[in-house]
């Protein structure tokens, strides 16, 4: 049961949680208001597949939206029928027209689509760590937006690919939100996610004892290119469109903020940062277009981006590891210690602790 519960238990509870809290929102809210809770959901995807990679190796990457880019064009036109393509996009390969999918297979394609990408591209950057991933990362959405602006035959260059369903709808958004957190979940409690964790913390003590960094971090890569494709794709059947700008530099930095702001080394902090940081994003956007509970006030244009650059400064400075503090929900932990009935209480520092000591453990195996 423990084992299990292990396994789990954090995604699981983490998606009640937000189940919880969205549905509450979404029951008693307006209309437009509603719209931004499923974006939020989304943003809870697309943070997530961030964190399956950085979050796990240590690694920041700034140009994994360039994923997200790549699962919206492949979701989009995959779900778009085909009549429309032949108007939209008629000089697109043969094949590219004549299918049409249902929206399920059309996300799960997309995510799928992604991680094939990645593999290529994950092999090289495995071997690089620091500073030059980072700019490796930045240097693979530069390239995938300069492709998507001028393959005009299949995304209609800077022209917005448009007339795609509208299928995300709130109980959709949960679903792929509930996977993803499984995704992630058992990824990090793996034997594989913990000689990972491992070498992040110790890169020379986790290669002394065995593991194999450079492979590792390409698994995560391409795992966290699924599941970014996944949320593009999403973002895409909510939206109705899609160009080249939407998946870029702006949406990185807000993404990237959100799992900082969060807590970059917890599945948990990664949920709360895309949460507190959506929800602070809406209400700046209102008080910047001078609406805010109904009440006419002055706007101010840019209040947001302001705003959130300077949490983010604040967060680095005062929270360094977010708002979790690097730490994961394990409740079913303390559960588990005071139903004991060995009579031995055994030293426990908190669950970060533990799970540090695990990820050493399987190191050193």
């Amino acid at each position: 049961m423990n084992r299990i519960l292990d396994r789990v238990g954090l995604p699981v509870t983490l998606f009640v949680l937000v189940a919880a809290l969205a549905g509450l929102v979404h029951a008693m809210s307006p209309a437009s208001l509603q719209r931004t809770v499923i974006v939020i959901l989304i943003n809870v995807v697309l943070v997530i597949g961030l964190y399956v990679f950085t979050g796990n190796s240590g690694v920041y990457s700034f140009g994994h939206l360039a994923f997200a880019m790549l699962g919206a064009y492949a979701g989009g036109l995959l779900v778009m029928p085909t009549e429309l393509k032949e108007i939209q996009v008629p000089d697109a390969p043969a094949f590219l027209r004549a299918i049409e999918v249902s929206p399920p297979v059309a996300v799960l394609l997309a995510g799928l689509i992604a991680a094939l990408v990645a593999i290529p591209v994950a092999i090289p950057l495995s071997r690089i760590g620091g500073l030059s991933a980072g700019l490796a990362t930045v240097a693979m959405l530069l390239s995938m937006n300069v492709v998507a602006s001028e393959w005009t035959d299949v995304t209609r260059g800077r022209r917005a690919l448009s007339s795609i369903p509208t299928e995300t709808t709130l109980a959709w958004a949960l679903f792929w939100v509930l996977v993803v957190l499984l995704v992630a979940g058992l990824h990090q409690t793996s034997s594989s996610g913990r000689q990972l964790r491992a070498s992040r913390d110790d890169e020379v003590a986790a290669a002394a004892s065995g593991v194999r960094t450079s492979l590792l971090r390409g698994q995560a890569f391409v795992l966290s290119a699924f599941v970014t494709g996944v949320g593009g794709a999403l973002f895409v059947m909510f939206l109705g469109s899609v160009s080249p700008s939407v998946f870029y530099l702006d949406y990185t930095f807000i993404i990237i903020a959100m799992l900082v702001v969060g807590g970059a080394h917890s599945l948990t902090g990664a949920a709360l940062g895309a949460i507190v940081v959506g929800a602070l994003q809406e209400f700046l956007r209102r008080v910047e277009g001078g609406n805010l509970l109904g009440l006419d006030i002055p706007s101010r244009p840019g209040l947001a981006n302001i705003a959130l650059g300077v949490l983010l400064v604040v967060m680095l400075v005062r929270l360094p590891r977010g708002l979790s503090g690097g730490r994961d929900l394990h409740w079913w932990r303390r559960w588990s210690t005071a139903s004991s009935t060995s009579g031995a209480a055994e030293p426990h520092d908190g669950p970060e602790a533990s799970e540090t000591s695990q990820e050493q453990q399987t190191a050193r195996r």
